[in-house]
């Protein structure tokens, strides 16, 4: 007499064991890709691509820098790509007089045309202006009580002209004071004096 195989009815288990390992997987790799910064993505979308995307934060701080060799503007604008975005540093000393956080009458339209170059992206990107100054406390009897609020002010200011210059996306406005000082490897090579001056700045920052 043939015996009757029984049916095993818990092979759905695999399948189902195998469906919830790949959804872990499938939430693991979005929540990495969460935590990546558009700077990162953009890498590794050019690495995986071979071709830069043109609106990408490289391919703006190519433009910015081509226009800072273009207009002698090194001593007045700097950038620098970050895992926070494109920064776009400007001086502090060049564009306002000290303690003040009017620009400078004869650097307006000097600013302008570099903010320019970012106008086109404020739909794709988002803007913070950032205001940070030395540590030098400031004077009594000056226009500020401290350099948080000059810090701010100036980069309000800033904020001002990127609106002007037909950004219209969402502006961000950051004072720092002297709480995020420049790292090291930025300051090689410069006097007590220059390095104050260099930490006195406005940044734009692209993400």
């Amino acid at each position: 007499m043939q015996r009757r195989v029984q049916a095993n009815d818990e092979g759905w288990l695999l399948s189902y064991a195998d469906l919830i390992t790949n959804l872990l997987i499938f939430f693991a790799m979005l929540l990495a890709a969460a935590d990546l910064s558009k700077t990162k993505m953009q890498q590794i979308a050019k690495e995986l691509s071979g071709v830069e995307q043109p609106e990408s934060l490289s391919a703006i701080q190519k433009e910015i820098d081509a226009k800072i060799a273009a207009e002698g503007l090194q001593d007045m604008v700097r950038t620098e790509l970050t895992d926070d975005g494109l920064m776009v540093s400007l001086d502090s000393g060049v564009v306002f007089d000290s303690g003040s956080a009017l620009i400078r009458v004869e650097q307006g339209p000097v600013l302008d045309k570099m903010l320019e170059t970012l106008a086109p992206y404020d739909q794709r990107y988002a803007f913070a202006v950032e205001g940070h100054t030395d540590s030098i406390p400031i004077v009594a009897g000056s226009l500020y009580k401290s350099n948080w609020e000059l810090s701010a002010d100036r980069a309000n200011a800033v904020r001002g002209r990127l609106e002007l210059v037909g950004v219209d996306g969402r502006i961000r406005v950051e004072g720092y004071a002297d709480t995020i000082p420049l790292p090291p490897k930025d300051l090689e090579g410069l006097t007590p004096e220059q390095s104050l001056a260099r930490h006195r700045r406005v940044v734009v920052r692209i993400y």
